[in-house]
């Protein structure tokens, strides 16, 4: 009767630990679990294959993290060090997954952040859109890693010709940290002012994506395309 109840109260135990997790990620849609595992294959410069130990197979991509896609340079040296630090080794994920069932992961070798690590390694830009169930502490934390390693010219910042992924892949990110200012009036030919004609305002934190059809969209907390009408939106910032 003991072992019974002792059983019962580990598995509410687990049971409410992944509940809170879930709670945690604070995205409808979003489902969020800590596993353990081992890396079987490094599937792309910011992409691997887990066995967890929920006799499950992931294959996830790094959260708020963007490598090289193929085809551009450092594609290679980002990948080939992505497999030095978790190439057959027992690590930890903090595994999300939407309702398209695409995993992001933050991954740890011990107490090791692996895409932070490839971000001050100058082999991966830190992704807004990647980022969305990323809590502001670790996306500062993710910015100011790529911010040093652009400024010792680490990696891939020592090619003035880097080119960002999601540009490579023909999409244009805009992201706006704090609201525009208050445009200035105009003055017409006629000598009177006049007030631009208004335009959407756009959500602070928010990334806006100009498609390689033209049109300009965010992704939501499920991850899906949002369609904005007003096309300034994905206008690069002066």
């Amino acid at each position: 009767m003991v072992i019974f109840r002792i059983f019962t109260v580990l598995i509410l135990a687990i049971a409410g630990a992944n509940i809170a997790l879930a709670q945690q990620s604070g995205v409808k849609g979003v489902r969020m679990m800590r596993v353990r595992g081992n890396v079987l294959a490094v599937e792309d410069s910011d992409r691997v294959k887990i066995a967890a130990d929920d006799g499950n197979i992931y294959s996830v991509t790094l959260l708020g993290v963007d490598a090289p896609d193929e085809n551009q340079g450092f594609f290679k040296k980002a990948r080939k060090r992505l497999s030095e630090l978790v190439d057959g080794k027992d690590v930890t994920v903090m595994l999300r997954t939407n309702e398209r069932d695409e995993s992001y992961a933050v991954l740890f070798v011990g107490g090791d952040d692996i895409g932070l690590h490839l971000i001050r390694d100058g082999l991966a830009w830190f992704s807004p859109l990647r980022a969305a169930t990323q809590n502001d502490s670790d996306q500062d934390q993710y910015k100011e890693a790529e911010a040093s390693a652009r400024t010792a010219k680490k990696g891939l910042w020592d090619d003035k010709d880097s080119v960002a992924p999601w540009t490579f892949r023909g999409e244009k990110l805009v992201t706006t940290a704090t609201p525009p200012s208050t445009a200035l009036k105009l003055a017409s030919p006629s000598g009177s002012t006049t007030q631009p004609a208004p335009r959407a305002e756009p959500v602070p934190g928010r990334a806006y994506i100009l498609g390689p059809r033209g049109g300009c969209y965010y992704l939501n907390d499920q991850g899906i395309k949002v369609y904005v009408k007003d096309k300034s939106l994905c206008n690069k910032p002066e």
